[in-house]
């Protein structure tokens, strides 16, 4: 008898624990945007995670652009609460093809090598995908 009680309360506490798992793993998160603009251009973005009333900081993307106007280097960082600081993280940069084509280069940083050689990765798009890849 007092195993079966002991097995319904054992029970009762793993479903409790897995509907608490499940109710915090789909609330949704409350993310707002610092971004900074020159000339009608977007030069960099700060995204802030609010909680419990606090904007901890978590990621800065960085923009250039080439002569036409169009996103030339994406640099993204992120953000190291113990150094109080922005860490590299990626550096994706985009070269406009003459057959109208993009190609992308992605990096990662390499902390050894102080540079964003680690996993480089090259993609090639088609131009006429620009506004979906920087909307």
């Amino acid at each position: 008898m007092k195993a079966s009680i002991l097995r319904k309360e054992i029970l009762s506490l793993v479903v409790l624990f897995v509907c608490s798992l499940a109710m915090s793993a789909a609330s949704p998160k409350n993310y707002l945007y610092d971004t900074k603009e020159e000339n009608g251009k977007i030069v960099s973005k700060v995204i802030f995670l609010q909680e419990e009333g606090l904007l901890n900081k978590q990621v800065k993307y960085e923009f250039t652009y080439n002569e036409a106007g169009k996103v030339a280097e994406k640099k993204a960082y992120r953000w190291n609460a113990g150094k109080d600081s922005w860490d590299p993280y990626y550096l994706i940069t985009y070269q406009y093809n003459e057959d109208g084509n993009i190609t992308t280069v992605y990096g990662m940083w390499n902390k050894k090598k102080k540079d964003f050689s680690l996993n480089s990765q090259t993609m090639v798009v088609l131009a006429t995908n620009y506004e979906d890849i920087f909307s």
